[in-house]
């Protein structure tokens, strides 16, 4: 068996000056200096490369130390570089300089002997203006979003009183019941941009607070009549694109059961959401009342109508099965 033997690679500095050159980042070798009780107070330029300039602007560097380029240089930089050569802490790290004008990715590690460290880096400082203007830019487009959801749930709010004005105006009957339903509708959107408001969202609600309004506001609608509404709701947020249709299906099915459902009067209306595995959901909304009525075509009705048009946009089918011990209404959605 043959022995390999390693011989010690062994660099002159002509050799060293070629291979940093070859650096795409900014390399330079530095020598940390102390005062009398050994704390760093300035370090010294040994090396570097020629893009060494380039990303620090700082010319005839060689020799010369960190304050006599930059007098008004941050203390963070003497303490970090102080850190890493007299205590052998090598480290990562981003942070501007206010003094050089510039942002800097920076890696540092110690040398021998003792004191010296190396300083490998990139000016990042347009990569930081543009993720600035980006953040701000996004700043700004949900502050606009945010009055604009502000403002929508106050029209609509406006909205539905005018509809309840015209609904007390007129006497009791079909007109009457119709702007009714209308006014629901119309709230069932509002509650969904009044929770965007309260929860400092955007884009997104979450289930429970938004359909538990639905109901809420329904079993208001009812007053003191013995039906109970129960919500069973597990949390998750929704887009906008899927709260709208889903609490506009919540609230056609809720007061569907509401109007026929129950003839003497008293009853019970349970709306549950859970999950059906990952990426599915199921939303059930279920009554013990007498059931549908045999004779009647089922997609008759607006409100039958709304729930197959406003399922169809949620990508599912409403699956219904109705008998004496009451209806129950299912749909299966992807969030």
């Amino acid at each position: 068996m043959s022995v390999v033997t390693k011989m010690p690679l062994r660099l002159t500095p002509q050799d060293i000056d070629t291979f940093i050159d070859f650096l795409d980042d900014g390399f330079c070798i530095c020598e940390m200096l102390t005062d009398g009780a050994g704390r760093p107070t300035d370090y010294r330029f040994l090396q570097m490369n020629a893009r060494f300039e380039e990303m620090t602007g700082l010319h005839g560097a060689k020799g010369r130390t960190a304050l006599e380029m930059v007098p008004d240089l941050e203390p963070f930089w003497i303490e970090t570089y102080g850190r890493i050569a007299l205590n052998g802490e090598s480290r990562r790290f981003q942070q501007g300089s206010l003094a050089m004008g510039r942002y800097f990715d920076v890696y540092a590690a110690p040398m021998e002997p003792r004191g010296r460290f190396a300083i490998q880096f990139r000016d990042i400082t347009e990569t930081k203006r543009i993720e600035a203007e980006r953040e701000a830019a996004l700043t700004e487009a949900q502050q606009l979003l945010t009055e604009l959801n502000h403002r929508v749930m106050n029209s609509l709010s406006t909205i539905s009183a005018i509809i309840s004005m015209e609904s007390r105006a007129r006497a009791d009957g079909e007109g009457r019941e119709a702007l009714s339903r209308i006014r629901l509708r119309v709230q069932a959107v509002a509650s969904l941009y009044g929770r965007l408001n309260a929860s400092g969202s955007i884009d997104s609600v979450c289930s429970r607070d938004y359909l538990e309004q639905i109901v809420a506001g329904l079993a208001q609608s009812i007053g003191s009549e013995p039906i109970k509404l129960e919500a069973r709701i597990s949390p998750v947020r929704l887009s906008t694109r899927i709260a709208v249709p889903l609490g506009l299906i919540v609230n056609e099915l809720v007061t569907n059961s509401l109007k026929y459902a129950f003839p003497e009067g008293h009853g019970t209306v349970v709306v549950t959401l859970a999950p059906v595995d990952a990426e599915n959901w199921r939303l059930e909304v279920r009554d013990d009342g007498r059931g549908l009525d045999p004779t009647q075509r089922p997609e008759s009705g607006i409100g039958q109508k709304l729930v197959q048009a406003f399922a169809t946009q949620l990508g599912g089918t409403p699956r219904i099965e109705s008998g004496p011990k009451g209806t129950e209404v299912t749909l299966i959605f992807r969030n």
